[in-house]
């Protein structure tokens, strides 16, 4: 389930985060799906993580009393530019 939009769907779909030990403790992505540690999932879109920052989800997600959330990968803005862009040529 993903921790902004509480929708559910397949892992897949979803990013997995973990929590990198440190003052404070960073929220990373876990590309490879392998890191120890409590894990939280998101949609790689930019409208998820936006809200995700936004509702504190990432401190929810690991118990945490405070977290530096991630920055957006670059992956995610490059395609979001890209189905945008595919959309606005579409029509």
């Amino acid at each position: 389930m993903c921790i902004a939009c509480r929708r559910r769907g397949p892992q897949s779909a979803l990013l997995r985060l973990t929590v990198q030990r440190g003052d404070p403790p960073q929220a990373v992505v876990d590309v490879r799906r392998r890191l120890p540690g409590r894990g939280a999932w998101i949609h790689p879109t930019v409208k998820c993580w936006q809200a995700a920052r936004k509702k504190n989800a990432f401190a929810r997600a690991f118990r945490v009393a405070r977290i530096e959330p991630p920055e957006i990968p670059r992956w995610i803005h490059h395609s979001t530019e890209e189905r945008v862009h595919q959309m606005e040529t579409n029509q």
